[in-house]
């Protein structure tokens, strides 16, 4: 019976309305910034996920490494909605690892061990991303490849590296994001 009332639940169609909402939250899927085709691809390809029953290291791993036209392809709006190396770093350090790096961007984490290093070194895979104006409400996104990140104040350069993982000094894929993604999905 426990495993009928389950299966039951899951195929609702409300099911995967409700877990695409709390994910559309988490992803900051808003149409005043994204415009409504932005908004609404990134939506469906959420709900998606969740209606395929998709494995959560697999949709994590796409919208990570997502590049291409935001009108077209959903979890590219992401790096829409966020537009800086240092707004990607504090979203995806709390969405996908459950730790605010906030704190790190500026100064040692007063409570933790988080510290501008971490914080820079995580900020350093999305060093690179471009954003080319399709529209008015579309652009296609890609990386360029890894570039250099350094400290705003001292100018030291930090290495990308996943908090509390091993520093790349070089990258053998042409996009970063990669070495991220597995990471985070491992």
């Amino acid at each position: 019976k426990r495993q009928r009332a389950i299966e039951n639940v899951l195929s609702q169609t409300e099911f995967a309305d409700y877990w695409a909402l709390k994910w559309a939250d988490i992803l900051l899927v808003n149409r005043e910034v994204l415009g409504e085709r932005g908004a609404y691809q990134f939506h469906q390809w959420i709900r998606d996920q969740v209606v395929q029953n998709r494995g959560y290291d697999e949709w994590v791993c796409e919208l990570i490494t997502a590049s291409g036209n935001s009108g077209k392809y959903g979890p590219v709006n992401f790096y829409r909605a966020l537009r800086t190396p240092e707004e990607l770093t504090q979203s995806v350090s709390q969405a996908f690892l459950g730790v605010r790096l906030n704190c790190a961007q500026c100064h040692h984490h007063p409570y933790d061990k988080w510290s501008q290093q971490d914080f820079y070194g995580l900020a350093g895979f999305f060093n690179g991303l471009e954003r080319k104006s399709l529209s008015t409400d579309r652009e296609f996104v890609y990386h360029r490849g890894y570039q250099q990140t350094t400290l705003p104040i001292t100018g030291e350069i930090v290495f990308a590296k996943p908090p509390d993982g091993a520093e790349v000094p070089n990258f053998t894929e042409p996009d970063p994001r990669l070495h991220l993604a597995n990471w985070l999905t491992d």
